[in-house]
């Protein structure tokens, strides 16, 4: 059966109005009163209905995220610092996931509308369409787009600078020497990929490089096997490449399977950069990478919402998620063959 404040109040001999004061920690209480109420909460099991306190409110005090489910933890990583912070603001936090396989993108934004959130943060999901961002602003729910944005729909984004991060990776491998630079990068099918290709391409002709087509390797998604099947595929060439920049750590983890079947040792025979820091250090031997420095964005994504709920019409705000190469030692100079 459930238990109510009165029957706290019953069991303590006390009135309902002194519950709710030790409950809510709002207001004087005597040491003895207060006493007997919690004493009273732990025998009796009592649990406050949050519901009626969000109606009573019109607030839920939830922070929500959605994410999108893949293989790569990167994520994962991002919505960890969102719900630190939003619990440390007092916040409670609900994550909710939507599988590859299948679209349940507006089932669970009618669930979060239906709590009430009080924010929003949807991280790289490409899935949420202009109808489902209508229903968020119909219902003036303050929304932040991480790592992949929406702009375009009006929407908070924190984003990371792609095309700025691959052309400095890309650029620290010409550095070493080499010129038979390949990139393994997924089609650009969306601005992020599109970004990546551009880096890529920016270094090489801020490098007087001339590009080579036989040396770009566009795969279908961010996976072990693809990057082994574009890695095979390149050390066919009647030139092989000596440095390889992939745009995702698992697309560089296939090329290094495809590397050490020929016999190929990393990085004497191949240099290698990875991007997103998620497997770079589990690798052997741990490879370069680009990693994002996720430190105090919660705090900017809170902040983000914050200012959305106060002046819910204001134009689309951008943010920046900082990038940082990991550096490990597999960019060395190419070996002369």
């Amino acid at each position: 059966m459930k238990m109510t404040m009165g029957d706290i109040a019953r069991a303590a001999g006390v009135s309902i109005a002194t519950v709710g004061r030790v409950l809510h920690n709002n207001g004087y209480v005597s040491k003895e009163a207060r006493q007997r109420v919690e004493r009273a909460v732990a025998e009796l099991g009592y649990v406050p209905d949050e519901s009626a306190r969000m109606l009573k409110k019109s607030r839920s005090g939830l922070i929500g995220s959605l994410v999108l489910q893949n293989d790569n933890s990167l994520y994962d990583r991002i919505n960890e610092p969102i719900l630190r912070a939003a619990r440390a603001a007092g916040y409670g936090t609900l994550t909710m996931e939507t599988p590859r396989s299948e679209s349940t993108e507006l089932q669970l934004i009618r669930h979060f509308i239906g709590l009430h959130v009080e924010g929003l943060a949807i991280i790289s999901n490409t899935r949420i369409t202009p109808e489902m961002f209508a229903l968020l602003h119909k219902s003036k729910t303050p929304v932040v787009a991480v790592e992949r944005g929406f702009l375009e729909q009006g929407i908070d984004s924190l984003l990371v600078d792609d095309r700025k991060a691959v052309r400095d990776a890309v650029g620290r491998i010409v550095k070493a020497g080499h010129k038979r630079i390949a990139l393994i990068a997924v089609e650009p099918w969306d601005k992020v990929e599109e970004q990546r290709l551009q880096g890529y391409r920016d270094a090489l002709t801020e490098a007087g490089i001339e590009p080579d087509e036989s040396l770009l390797c566009l795969m279908p998604d961010y996976d072990v096997g693809y990057g082994k099947q574009a890695a095979e595929r390149l050390f066919s060439l009647p030139q092989p490449p000596t440095a390889v920049m992939a745009t995702a750590d698992r697309l560089a983890a296939g090329a290094m399977q495809a590397a050490y079947e020929r016999g190929m040792r990393i990085p004497r025979d191949l240099s290698i950069v990875g991007y997103d820091d998620v497997l770079a250090r589990s690798l052997s031997p741990a490879i370069d990478s680009v990693g994002f420095e996720l430190d105090g964005i919660g705090e900017a994504i809170l902040e983000m919402l914050r200012l959305r709920r106060e002046k819910f019409d204001r134009p689309a705000q951008i943010g920046w998620i900082p990038t940082r190469y990991m550096q490990r030692g597999t960019v060395t100079p190419p070996r002369i063959r």
